[in-house]
Parts: C-alpha cells; structure tokens; sequence
C-alpha cells in the first residue's frame, strides 16, 4: 500500500503535465521577449548614431531615414509585446479549460476525504494561476533573464558604468529577497485567516434561519469579522515591509541613475569619450535595473501564484487516484459483504468501528439500531462509499465499494443520509443526480417511492425548481425527494439514514411500500433508524454497541431476543 502510494506521487499530477504541455508556448513567448528585448535597445542606437553621425556630417537626410527605422523597430518591439502578452492569456485560458474539470473532481474528493476549506482554496488557484498568467507580472519573469544582457553592454560602454550599475542591480536583488523573507510569515497568515473567515461566513449563511430566529446575528458577524481582521492586520504588516522595501529600492535607483550619469559626464570631460554615452548609459541602466526592480513590486503576486501551484498540486498529488471512466458490473446474484471492517479517525487512538462482520443477500432488508454513538451512521457511510474502511473491506458484488466509486460505478449505490442535502435546481435533475439522462428513469424512481402524484400537482412538475439545497420544500418532501434519488437507476445497494425522521404516519406507509418494492426488485436495503416503526419491513436485524456488531440475525429472532419488552409483573392476590 506505502509502495503504491509512493509510486502514485511519483507520477506527474496533471497539472505538471498541462504545463508540459505549454513549453512549446513558452519558449515562443521566449522568442517574443527576445525580441522585445532587443528591439528596447533602438533608443540606445538612436542616441549614439545621432551623436556620431547625425551631429558631424549635419545631414538631415540621414537624420530622417535613422528616426524612420528607429520608429519601426519601437513599433515592432511593442507588436512583439502586445503578442507575447496575449500568447500568455491564452496559455492561462487554455490551462484554466483543460485542468478545470480534472480539478473540480480533485476539488469534490479532497472534500470528501480530508478538508473542504482547502478543496475550496484549491479550486479558486486555479482561477489565481490564470490571473497571474494574464497579469503585467508574468511577461516580467521573461525580462528577468535579460537584466545581466543590458547591463554587460554597459560594462562594454565602459567598465566603470557596468561596475555602479552592477552593485545596484546585486542591491535591488537582496532586497527583492528581504521582501520574500519579511512577507512570507504575514502572508501565509493572512490567506489562513481570510480561508477560515470565509469558512464561517459560509456557515453561517447555511444557517441564517436559526441565527436570524434566535437573535445570533450579531455574534455570528463578530466571530466572521474577528478573523477577517487577522487576515487584514496580516496583509497590512506585509504590504507595509514591502513599502519600507520598495522605498529604499528607488531610492536605490535614483542615485545610481545619478551616479551613472555623473561618471558618463566625467568620461565625457576626462577621457574625451562622446556625449552620447551619458544618455546611452542611463538608457542601458534603465532597461538594466527595471525587471530587478519590477520583481520586487510584483513579488506578492510571484508569491500568491508559487503558493498557489504548490497547494494546487499537493491536492492532486493527494487524490492522485483520480477516477476510471469504465464502470464495473455487480452481480445482480452478490449482495453486500461487510469483512472486519473497522474506521478510526485521523489522529485519534480509539476506532469508531472494529471488527464489524455482515453478509447480505439481494432483496435483504436490515435494520442497524442501538444507541447513539455506537457508529450505526459511520458504519452507513462507509457502506455508502462515502469513508473508506481504516481496516478491512465492504464489497459489494465482490467489488470493494471504494474502487466501485472511483471507477464510476456509483450508480450502484444509493444512499439517503441524515442531514439531507439536496443539490440540483429542477425536480428531474435532483432526482436523476444530475447525470443528464433520460427523465423516464427519474420519473420510475419517483413512482417506485410514491413521489410521482405529488409532483404531477406542482405547477411545473418535474421541471419545479426547488431552490437552493431544497429551500423552498418541507424536510418531509426534502426526504421523500432524497429517498427517490436514493432509488434512482435501480441500484444494487440502498443505504438509508434514519428515513422516517421527518415523516407522518402517512408518510411512513409511504416509505413502507417504497422499501418492499425495494426488496421486490431485489435491491439490499440498509436502514439506520432510532425508531422501532420500522422493524416490521425488515427481515434482518443488527444491533451496534460500541463501534461492533453486538447481535445479528433474523428480525423476528434478534427481536424476540434483545428487544422485546418485559412482560409486566403478575400481581399477587
């Protein structure tokens, strides 16, 4: 497993390999900035030859035709610009169309398996790498490489320029690296801050009916605000080391803009070299000094963008696994095989679950009681597909239920969970799991959990919207509607989560009819359930305590056995 594991992230993610796959693009920006870069060196050129040629043969037909080519080069050197820029918003926006799939399906499964703050953090990087692609600062990285060209050409205008115009570019690059260091604590607690003020902002939005109801509004917007204000106290205290930085950087640069122009206009004097030099100098320090001094500037959004891929791919990296488009068979002769199945939470010592053994046949229907906290909704969701066993094996159809997820067999499964969370906008497409089919098979489930006439009456049927996560239905229509997505597609195995929780004694023999015609079609039913109403409809009974199966069997043997009531005491007379 430690092997697979380290052979799994050994391999390229697939945003490492998108990014591959734009080298040639790149090294064509390359190209471009090349020649943007050279062409930059025309007002250099000019200067000299206007000095040289200009000045002593007094011609103005040279003076013309010098100004047309010079014009030409700075137009071409800014076409060149203008195309590189645009090559890079394509590059992003070609990335941005090919990864955001395989993202949104890395984004869903680190949700599911670890942290949904992240998943979330994870998914808007994607959005930052494009921004960053788009934006001023990426062109820059390819002028970066160009800083110790121009300025070699000023140590062949004369050494002693290249040497001052080499120590500011050595200083303005430390201190490029001290905006690094000073920023990068800050930084990090600000994103972690603002991630976690967003967290709570999005729940508590998920819950402003009861905080509205019970006055908590308040309190609610003080916790969002307490760690929005970490966040904002960070990103002041990095963007003001950046000032103090960026302040010394051009002041940096305005005296060696002066100390060039002075040592030029002293060559100038001492060694009779030509006027031309002094502005030839501050030209060639300029075009010198600029991307080193950019970066400083743009080095928060250098940052951002580094961190972002980092935790972009360490993301995929950790779902590496990813999803298999085949979708495997279950015998429809197999049912669900539960072999020592035990779960434990990540740095906790006690398992939730241990040593938990069932074997169910197709058209079985079990009932899992006992009292809370005996790990009846653990042991569901992992039947569900939703954990995956710390030790052990759920198989259903002799496929384990966790590569049946991964390899696109979830249509095999359906699960209806406690807390029901309703995600779609029409009816059909709620029920249907959005997999955009054929609506007669929604309208079969909706039928086969007696659903359908309900619907008819809505002024829209099938295509009513119910609004955000179910909003504007009641919990008894939200469960009814997650018990008809649950049976949407006939699946192997149907895992329901205390199902009768909302229900009225009509509803209840609603969902009676529903599970025996379940059964009849010889689906494996598991219920979660607190209440004993429910007992009746299964033929199968497993009593959990303390993360085990304590008692299973036939529902009219482990009834009689453990949960049938004393008989009251005969009196005496």
């Amino acid at each position: 497993m430690t092997t697979n594991l380290t052979q799994s992230q050994r391999q390229p993610t697939h945003l490492v390999l998108a990014l591959r796959a734009c080298a040639g693009a790149f090294g064509l920006v390359f190209v471009y900035s090349c020649g943007y870069n050279l062409f930059l060196l025309a007002p250099s050129v000019y200067l000299l030859q206007i000095y040289d040629r200009v000045l002593s043969s007094r011609s103005a037909d040279t003076l013309v035709m010098l100004t047309l080519i010079i014009a030409a080069a700075v137009v071409v050197g800014s076409a060149l610009d203008i195309v590189r820029r645009a090559a890079l918003s394509r590059i992003g926006s070609w990335l941005d169309h090919r990864l955001r799939p395989m993202v949104l399906t890395a984004s869903f499964e680190y949700a599911a398996r670890a942290d949904t703050g992240t998943a979330t953090d994870c998914y808007r990087d994607l959005a930052s790498l494009r921004q960053f692609l788009d934006s001023p600062a990426s062109a820059l990285l390819f002028d970066v490489p160009w800083a110790p060209v121009f300025l070699l050409l000023l140590f062949m205008v004369h050494p002693l320029l290249g040497a001052i115009g080499l120590v500011s570019a050595v200083s303005l690059l430390l201190l490029a690296l001290l905006t690094e260091f000073a920023t990068r604590e800050p930084l990090a607690h600000a994103n972690f801050a603002l991630a976690r003020s967003y967290s709570k902002f999005a729940t508590a939005l998920k819950y402003i009916q009861v905080i509205r109801s019970m006055g908590m509004q308040d309190g609610a917007a003080q916790i969002v605000y307490r760690d929005a204000e970490l966040a904002r106290k960070a990103q002041d205290s990095a963007m003001h080391r950046t000032e103090i930085i960026l302040a010394f950087s051009k002041s940096i640069r305005t005296l060696t803009q002066i100390l060039v122009m002075g040592a030029a206009t002293w060559l100038v004097l001492e060694a009779n070299s030509s006027p031309g030099i002094i502005f030839v100098a501050s030209l060639l320090l300029g075009r010198g000094l600029a991307p080193v001094e950019g970066a400083i500037g743009a080095w928060r959004s250098f940052a951002f963008a580094r961190n972002a891929f980092n935790r972009l791919n360490r993301m995929l990296i950790a779902v590496q696994s990813g999803t298999d488009a085949r979708i495997v068979p279950v015998p429809e002769s197999s049912g669900l095989v539960l072999d020592n199945v035990g779960y434990k939470l990540p740095f906790k010592e006690k398992n939730l679950l241990e040593g938990v053994n069932l074997r169910l046949a197709p058209g079985d229907c079990v009932a899992l009681i006992g009292a809370s906290g005996s790990g009846k909704s653990t042991l569901g969701r992992i039947m569900a597909g939703v954990l995956q066993p710390t030790n052990g094996c759920a198989l259903l159809g002799g496929v384990d239920i966790s590569a049946l997820r991964l390899c696109g067999g979830a249509g095999h499964i359906g699960y209806l969970p406690q807390d029901i969370e309703l995600f779609g906008g029409a009816i059909r497409d709620v029920i249907g799991r959005l997999d955009g089919g054929d609506a007669s098979k929604a309208i079969e489930a909706a039928k086969l959990v007696g659903l359908h006439d309900t619907i008819m009456r809505l002024p829209q049927g099938y295509d009513t919207d119910i609004g955000d996560g179910g909003a504007l239905l009641l919990r008894a229509q939200r469960q009814q509607l997650g018990l008809a997505r649950a049976a949407y597609g006939n699946p192997s195995l149907v895992v329901l989560d205390d199902p009768n929780s909302s229900l009225d004694f009509d509803g209840e023999r609603v969902l009676f009819n529903a599970i025996e015609r379940m059964k009849a079609r010889r689906m494996t039913v598991v219920i979660i359930t607190h209440r004993m109403g429910l007992l009746p409809v299964t033929n199968k009974i497993a009593i959990m305590r303390n993360g085990t199966v304590d008692a299973f069997g036939d529902s009219d043997h482990i009834y009689d056995t453990y949960l049938q009531p004393p008989s009251p005491a005969g009196t005496q007379g």
